[in-house]
C-alpha cells in the first residue's frame, strides 16, 4: 500500500528516493518526528504503521449477521432494518471504552495525513527537494443506486447539480435491478461518470470465492455492454472489503472507492476506516478513493439529524479534508433522497456552501488520474 501523497508532492522518482533516505524509522508508537542532523527521526516504524492502516489489517473478516440470514436481507421493510441497525449502533457506542483515543477518529480521521505532510516537508527541506503541495479544494460527488426505487431519485439529485453546473458518479448494480444503457448512457453523455456498484447487494462478495466473485464483477459489462471501455471505477455495496476481493476488482477497475476513512457500526463493527482522506494504491496496482465524509444513511436515519444539521456535518467534515490535503468524497443515496426528501435541501445546501468557498467538483476518474499523474 502506498499514499498518492508522496508522488504529488515530489513528481520524479529520483527526488522522492532522496527525501525518503533524510528518514529515519524507529521502534515505539509516537506519532511524533524530531530533525537530528540531517535527518528526520520518527517515534515509530512509518512505512509499516502506514500500510496497516491502509490496508485495515485490523479489520474482521467475519461474514456481516445480515448476509448470513436464510432471506435476503433486502426482503425486510427500510424501517424496520433502520430500526435494528440504530438499537445495534446504539450498543456498539455504549461498549467503547470512555477517555480512550479512538482511531479512525470521526467524523473524519486526518492525523496520519497530517503527519505525513509534516515530516516528509521536513526531509524534502534537508534534501534540498522542492515540494509540490496542491491546494485545491477538490470534492468528488457519488451516487450509490442501491434500489430501482431510487432510480427516480438520480435525476432529483441531477436536477440541483445541473443549476449549479457540476457533475456527479453514479454507481449502479447488474443483477439485483437493471437500469436501461439509454439512462446510463444520457448520464455519460451529460458529463457524469458511471461506476459499477457490485452485483446484488448482499454484502457477500468478500467472501466469495474467486471465480464467483470474478463472475460477478465480469456480469456488470454483460448487462450494461454500452459501459465497456467507459466504466473505470467500483464501490462496493455496504463497504464491504477484503484484501482478497481488491486483488479480483483490479483485475476489472482501475480504481475503487470502497475503504471509508472511518465508518461507525458499517457491516465490519464498530469503529473501522483506512485513516487516510488521500488516494492510494494497493498491491494489485489498484488506486483506492477513499469516502471521506460521513455517510447520509447514518446522518438522517441513524443519528436522525435535521436537513440543516446534515449539511453542516457535510461542511465541517469537507473542510477538515481539505486542511489536510485531502480529497473530500460525498455519498449521498438516491434511494434515501426519494425516502426522505429533506436531505435534497441538505444537499443543496452543501453543494452551495462548498462551491462558494471555492471547491472544485471533479470525477473520480478525473482525481484518480491526476493523483497518479496519467493525462487523459
Amino acid at each position: 500500500m502506498t499514499s498518492l501523497a508522496y508522488r504529488c508532492w515530489t513528481p520524479d522518482a529520483e527526488d522522492r528516493r532522496r527525501v525518503r533516505e533524510r528518514i529515519v524509522t524507529h521502534e515505539g508508537s509516537q506519532l511524533t518526528w524530531r530533525v537530528e542532523g540531517d535527518r528526520v527521526h520518527l517515534g515509530l516504524p512509518w512505512w509499516q504503521v502506514e500500510e496497516e492502516h491502509l490496508r485495515e489489517s485490523d479489520l474482521t473478516r467475519e461474514q456481516p449477521a445480515y448476509s448470513r440470514l436464510p432471506i435476503p436481507y433486502t426482503l425486510i421493510p427500510f424501517s424496520v432494518r433502520t430500526r435494528l441497525n440504530r438499537a445495534r449502533i446504539a450498543g456498539l457506542r455504549r461498549a467503547e471504552a470512555e477517555g480512550r483515543d479512538p482511531f479512525p477518529a470521526d467524523p473524519v480521521e486526518t492525523r496520519l495525513d497530517t503527519f505525513r505532510q509534516e515530516m516528509w516537508t521536513e526531509a524534502s527541506r534537508l534534501a534540498g527537494v522542492p515540494v509540490q503541495v496542491d491546494t485545491e479544494r477538490t470534492l468528488v460527488l457519488t451516487h450509490d443506486l442501491d434500489e430501482e426505487y431510487g432510480l427516480a431519485g438520480v435525476e432529483m439529485l441531477r436536477r440541483v447539480e445541473r443549476e449549479l453546473g457540476v457533475a456527479s458518479a453514479v454507481g449502479v448494480l447488474s443483477r439485483r435491478y437493471t437500469v436501461a444503457g439509454s439512462v446510463l448512457e444520457a448520464l455519460v453523455d451529460e458529463g457524469c461518470e458511471v461506476f459499477s456498484h457490485g452485483y446484488l447487494h448482499d454484502g457477500l462478495l468478500p467472501f466469495l470465492p474467486p471465480e464467483q466473485l470474478r463472475s460477478r464483477l465480469a456480469h456488470f459489462f454483460e448487462v450494461y455492454p454500452s459501459m465497456v471501455g467507459r466504466v473505470r471505477g467500483f464501490r462496493a455495496g455496504q463497504l464491504v472489503r477484503s484484501a482478497g476481493m481488491f486483488e479480483v476488482v483490479a483485475e476489472f477497475f482501475e480504481y475503487d472507492m470502497t475503504p471509508p476513512t472511518v465508518e461507525l457500526g458499517g457491516p465490519h463493527g464498530w469503529r473501522t476506516g483506512c485513516g487516510t482522506t488521500i488516494p492510494f494504491i494497493g498491491p494489485s496496482g489498484l488506486t483506492h478513493l477513499p469516502l471521506t465524509l460521513p455517510q447520509d444513511y447514518f446522518l438522517a436515519f441513524v443519528d436522525r439529524l435535521s436537513a440543516d444539521e446534515v449539511a453542516e456535518a457535510w461542511t465541517r467534515a469537507a473542510e477538515a479534508v481539505w486542511a489536510a490535503g485531502g480529497v473530500a468524497v460525498h455519498l449521498v443515496h438516491p434511494d434515501n433522497v426519494r425516502r426522505r426528501p429533506a436531505l435534497l435541501a441538505a444537499y443543496r445546501t452543501f453543494l452551495e456552501r462548498s462551491l462558494d468557498s471555492g471547491a472544485t467538483v471533479r470525477l473520480p476518474r478525473d482525481v484518480v488520474m491526476t493523483k497518479r499523474g496519467v493525462s487523459r
